[in-house]
């Protein structure tokens, strides 16, 4: 193509400016969504990519068995740590154990988070130290180091090499300065120490770094020799570890063979996608492989329809520059002069709408970055964007194909005749392509709409109390007991609370351990019956609001935390069925079978998790203290909000106030299905603006293509309702072929998104219905303005033309 052809092109296009103008928009706005989307997508693929020799990297990760509801953690017991080390492999490995320390500056202390590792860490993750010696940082007791981003929210400055803090009460120097972690890694952290830091005490370190039972961080390993072998050593060794002493009869039976744990190594290149630890505690945010993907078909599909919109488009320019081919083929153009032409005619303009849909996607990326809960600000790079602008250039190449074979296959005498036009398979394909249009809009506007309503269903229907009134305080996980309680007795003195609760979870709040407690019971048959276990203070069912459905609830004066000895619980009436009684007052007073737990009452049925779980059994046991507090007000919550604030400030002064709307955590369990039906949303709205723009053009064409049988029609007696009936019978069918191909598929998806759910909106059948009414409104909306034009046709000025 020569730089002639695109002269040509620019002033080829400008004779048409409204076509031009729809053209380039439309495929700016598929250029711009498919951007943001594939940035999406290839942002997901390149977690961790910073890491040197990712594939050598492996994250160990366990899973109980013995629990009820076993599943695979991150966080594994630090004893694993010196089992690798001494297993005779060639490795490196590494703790990552994120600790809590309390900074003083300025008069005032703060939390931050703090992590302690290996001074092999910095060979396992490749880390490259900007200043100072990070060795050092992490090998000395006093030493540390800061991420830029740390620094600057602890000095203010970036150069702080030498400088020191106080955490813990203890003086650290800072010995090295760090970049910034990319925000597409599954290792974050701000502040880096040692293992043997200064920060804690002795004891303390060497308990929890030996320590089988607890899991208090990760383990990293990076080994070139095979991960099997590792993972057998470690195995082996987790079979004789203490939980193997745990082991009851019971516990074995229910094993059924199965190891008491398990252990694997998981690769660093698959952490990010790995959905078995999703939700555990402390993964942070992982993906969905097939949510990914998903997303950048999308994306591809959005982009796919704005060509078909330009291909359309193109193709009613090219049926109208009929005179003007047949002339530069008479004077001797070739068939390579005439596809050259309009290749570069959709190249021009492909080229110029990417560069728009570059700065429309770059004005889009905070509501993406939000709506996908990923930052995604630093995907916009001078690479990128000459790949947007090569990939917009590919797109024109392909879309000029057809109006370019249309233009080689014109026939001559026929066009210098006036006899021409297009084809009836030219005209069939363009319809093919806006019923395919319609049909994604369609599809995908269903399943927003039956999205947003069940989200909407499942955060408004009763959990079984009332959560307007209460709010929840959630206190510091290292808290003191005698500050926990010395709160809670501060609390009960402040004006418009009228009651409050101490719990370990809080209805519909997701504490991201992946484990809950439970325990198994044994029905009067002897049978087994696995429930749940939720432990709560005694004012608990009074903050609430809850009366015992037979017996009592719990009483501050007579009930105590479980002791030795017989000990007080309470079971929701689903509990009740599970443990054999026809009633619920059949159950108070009997003791669970085999053991001393007696029962006083039964509670009603709470929705504890998110309507994707079936209400199921419950028992309640006391517990003294928690770190979660539920406020029942009695006034204002903004009066009591400040007042609980103050009253924080005394006890808790270095940690920030976390208080939550009860009614905040069902909300906030849905997030995930809200922002996904928001990006649907928002992706059908582009389809359908294309779609409309398709159906205007071919209502115009088509119009015009029919222009003298309606006027034929209307001298034979055709009134204005038959001429509008001829015109909408054509769309009113391409709407119903897009309607059978995306509907049907549009409650298979739907029916799939809706299976995990135990309750489900009565107005989600209706979103495909909608969907369609939605599609036959733009449809009417977009061709009424050439229906008009046709039912108003002059015969006269038709059968001059």
């Amino acid at each position: 193509m020569m730089l002639r052809d695109f002269r040509l092109s620019w002033r080829l296009l400008l004779r048409y400016p409204v076509n031009t103008a729809v053209e380039l928009l439309g495929l700016a706005a598929g250029f711009a969504v498919c951007f943001v989307l594939l940035a999406f997508v290839q942002y997901s693929f390149s977690y961790d990519s910073d890491i040197p020799q990712r594939d050598q990297v492996f994250l160990i990760k366990h899973r109980l068995n013995f629990i009820p509801l076993p599943q695979w953690m991150e966080y594994t017991p630090f004893a694993i740590r010196e089992v690798a080390q001494q297993s005779g492999l060639p490795l490196q490995v590494s703790a990552w154990w994120p600790r809590k320390a309390v900074l003083e500056q300025n008069g005032s202390p703060r939390e931050i988070e703090v992590t302690a590792v290996d001074p092999a860490f910095e060979n396992i993750i490749g880390l490259r130290t900007l200043e100072g010696n990070l060795q050092q940082a992490l090998t000395q007791p006093d030493g540390m180091a800061l991420t830029q981003q740390a620094a600057w929210q602890l000095f203010g400055s970036t150069q702080v090499l030498g400088r020191t803090v106080i955490l813990n009460r203890q003086s650290l120097q800072v010995r090295a300065i760090l970049p910034d972690r990319p925000g597409n890694s599954t290792i974050q952290f701000g502040v880096l120490v040692g293992v043997n830091s200064a920060l804690w005490p002795e004891r303390e370190r060497q308990q929890a770094l030996s320590n089988w039972m607890g899991i208090s961080g990760r383990v990293y390993v990076k080994t070139s020799a095979n991960p099997q072998a590792l993972q057998t050593v470690l195995q082996n060794t987790l079979d004789k570890a203490p939980w193997a002493s745990l082991a009851t009869a019971e516990m074995k039976a229910a094993l059924g063979g199965r190891k008491m744990v398990d252990v694997a190594l998981g690769p660093l290149s698959e952490a990010y996608f790995d959905r078995s630890v999703a939700n555990t505690m402390g993964t942070g945010p992982r993906g969905d492989m097939r949510v990914v993907l998903a997303l950048g078909a999308a994306g591809l599909l959005i982009l796919l329809l704005a060509m078909v919109n330009y291909i359309n488009l193109a193709t009613v320019r090219t049926l109208r520059r009929q005179r003007e081919i047949a002339v530069r083929r008479t004077m001797g153009a070739s068939t390579y002069q005439l596809l050259v032409q309009f290749m570069s005619e959709a190249m021009f303009l492909a080229v110029s709408a990417a560069a728009l849909g570059i700065l429309l996607a770059w004005l889009l990326l905070p509501l993406a970055s939000d709506l996908l809960q990923r930052q995604l600000e630093s995907v916009c790079t001078p690479l990128s964007v000459a790949a947007c602008l090569g990939f917009g250039a590919l797109v024109g190449a392909a879309a000029g194909l057809y109006p370019g074979w249309l233009a080689r296959g014109m026939d001559m005498r026929a066009t210098l005749a006036q006899r021409s036009g297009e084809t009836t398979g030219g005209a069939w394909l363009r319809r093919v392509l806006s019923a395919v249009q319609f049909s994604a809009a369609m599809g995908m506007g269903s399943l927003a709409l039956a999205m947003l309503w069940q989200t909407q269903f499942a955060t408004a229907i009763p959990p079984g109390f009332d959560p307007a009134p209460l709010l929840v305080a959630e206190l510091p996980q290292d808290a003191e007991e005698a500050s926990m309680r010395a709160f809670q007795d501060a609390l009960k003195q402040l004006h418009g609370i009228a009651a409050i609760a101490n719990s370990n979870a809080i209805p519909g709040r997701d504490d991201h351990t992946g484990t809950r407690g439970s325990t198994t019971l044994q029905r009067a048959d002897g049978s087994s019956v696995f429930m749940p276990m939720q432990f709560v203070g005694a004012d608990f069912f009074k903050a609430y609001n809850l009366q015992a459905l037979a017996g009592r609830l719990f009483d501050a004066r007579i009930d105590h935390a479980k002791a030795d000895g017989e000990h007080h619980v309470v079971i929701n009436q689903a509990a009740a069925r599970a443990l054999g009684w026809l009633s619920a007052s059949d159950a108070v007073g009997q003791y669970i079978h085999g053991s001393q737990a007696r029962i006083v009452g039964v509670a009603p049925d709470l929705r504890w998790h998110t309507l994707r779980e079936p209400i199921g059994p419950v028992m309640y046991e006391l517990v003294d203290t928690s770190p979660l507090l539920t406020l029942r007000l009695n006034g204002r919550h903004e009066d009591v909000a400040s007042a609980v604030a103050a009253t924080w400030q005394r006890y808790f002064p270095a940690h920030p106030l976390a208080l939550h709307p009860a009614a905040s955590y069902y909300a906030q369990a849905y997030a995930d299905d809200v922002r996904l039906a928001q990006l649907l949303a928002c992706a059908t709205a582009v389809i359908l603006v294309l779609a409309a723009c398709g159906i205007y053009v071919l209502a115009a064409h088509s119009v015009q293509r029919r222009a003298r049988e309606i006027v034929l029609r209307k001298l034979h007696g055709a009134g204005r309702a038959a001429i509008a009936a001829l015109i909408g019978r054509e769309f009113a069918m391409l709407t119903a072929v897009a309607a059978l191909i995306a509907l049907p598929l549009a409650w298979l998806a739907i029916a799939r998104y809706l299976a995990p759910f135990a309750e489900r909106s009565p107005l989600v059948g209706w979103a495909p219905v909608a969907a369609l009414g939605l599609a036959l409104l733009i449809v009417t909306a977009a061709t009424a303005r050439h229906t008009l034009s046709a039912m108003r046709m002059a015969p006269v000025a038709a059968l001059r033309d």
